[in-house]
């Protein structure tokens, strides 16, 4: 029994492992790290882009021209064709300088306007009614068709 007794005192507790450090990370928390830094680097940007594109003059001309767009009717036609040819005239000036752009009527503003469109729309031939309904008579029928053209053409001008 001498050796049982013996081998029992030569028995010791256990002893629990040393707790895993985290430094150094490993190397996916490295990359889970960098790919977090990226994406939310990414989000501040384009934040930062859309909130100044809302807070800019195009976003203001393209919600006024979709405005437009949108309350187009039979009865609002002539109306609405005279607003976009005025929304024409300002983008034009926010675009440009007022010496260039502000003395042109009729024919020359649509030539103006066909030489200033990187779509390169025919102002000339398709934007008439723009010069021609401001002076005509109050009874006069005017294309909703053309109406909506020439509104999508100003707010791929304004793009």
């Amino acid at each position: 029994m001498n050796t049982f007794e013996e081998m029992l005192k030569q028995l010791h507790d256990i002893e629990g492992v040393d707790k895993v450090s985290w430094w150094p990370l490993a190397v996916g928390w490295w990359f889970l790290i960098i790919a977090a830094v990226i994406l939310f680097t990414l989000a501040v940007v384009l934040l930062i882009y859309w909130i100044s594109f809302k807070r800019s003059w195009k976003c203001d001309t393209l919600n006024k021209l979709s405005q437009l767009e949108k309350n187009l009717s039979e009865l609002t036609a002539r109306q609405t064709a005279i607003d976009l040819s005025e929304y024409l005239r300002r983008i034009a000036l926010k675009r440009f300088s007022r010496k260039e752009c502000a003395g042109l009527v009729g024919l020359q503003w649509l030539q103006w306007l066909k030489s200033n469109d990187a779509k390169k729309f025919d102002w000339e031939t398709k934007g008439k009614l723009l010069t021609d309904v401001p002076y005509s008579p109050q009874d006069s029928r005017v294309s909703l068709q053309e109406i909506k053209n020439l509104i999508q053409a100003a707010k791929d001008w304004v793009r």
